[in-house]
């Protein structure tokens, strides 16, 4: 913010302009004088020199501001967020909500409110229809692009997907909160897990029956030819 102090206007005497600005709860102030001007009119060179300057110092605290901001948004949970559901930055959190008799798990991202100002309920990311890992990539490139991150920013949390056991640590905690949120509640979750594991041993099976055709008809010959020579 930037006043102009004309003489005889501060209580201690000071002319010209002065700029303030808030900063993670830290007053800057900065002065610029005018006092040794010939004229207080806007059009004296050096009222105008000051002006300036003063504006370049407000506009230089509300970048620093702005940018200290955007720092906690990416790299911390918003301080409304309530245990056990933060992933590490502000508007994107982990979630079970009621749907009839059912908890459905899911990634939430805040939304901005819309054109008219009017608040917009978050936007739920489930599992039940895609991979855990494409749903938590689906979920942040929303939470990107709704927030205006910056493209290193978002592949950072891209690289960062939270563990499944996130949801099962949740689903305890909001137990312990009073709610009744059953073990079926993470099938959706580790879904995936199931898969992998599955196609890993799926291998080992198939090479498992291979051996065992093979040791039986190792066994039917060795019988054959034992037969054979009696």
């Amino acid at each position: 913010m930037i006043e102009y102090f004309a003489p005889g206007e501060h209580p201690r005497g000071f002319v010209g302009f002065l700029v303030t600005a808030r900063i993670e709860g830290h007053t800057r102030k900065a002065t610029f004088s005018t006092q040794t001007a010939s004229s207080q009119d806007k059009s004296n060179l050096w009222v105008q020199y000051q002006w300036l300057s003063a504006v370049g110092m407000d506009l230089e605290w509300k970048i620093e501001k702005r940018e200290r901001h955007y720092q906690r948004f990416v790299t911390s949970d918003h301080p409304d967020t309530r245990p056990g559901r933060g992933l590490g930055v502000h508007g994107l959190t982990a979630a079970f909500y009621a749907s009839g008799d059912d908890w459905i798990p899911a990634f939430s991202v805040a939304r901005n409110p819309d054109v008219l100002g009017r608040p917009q309920a978050d936007r739920r990311f489930t599992f039940e229809h895609a991979p855990y890992s494409a749903v938590w990539r689906d979920a942040v490139m929303f939470w990107a692009e709704e927030h205006a991150i910056e493209d290193a920013d978002r592949e950072r949390l891209l690289t960062r997907t939270p563990e499944p056991a996130l949801f099962s640590a949740l689903r305890r905690r909001m137990n312990d909160e009073g709610n009744d949120v059953p073990t079926e509640a993470l099938s959706s979750v580790y879904r995936e897990q199931r898969d992998a594991l599955a196609a890993t041993r799926a291998p080992a099976q198939v090479l498992e029956a291979a051996l065992m055709d093979d040791l039986n008809d190792w066994q039917r010959r060795h019988k054959k030819h034992g037969e054979s020579a009696a």
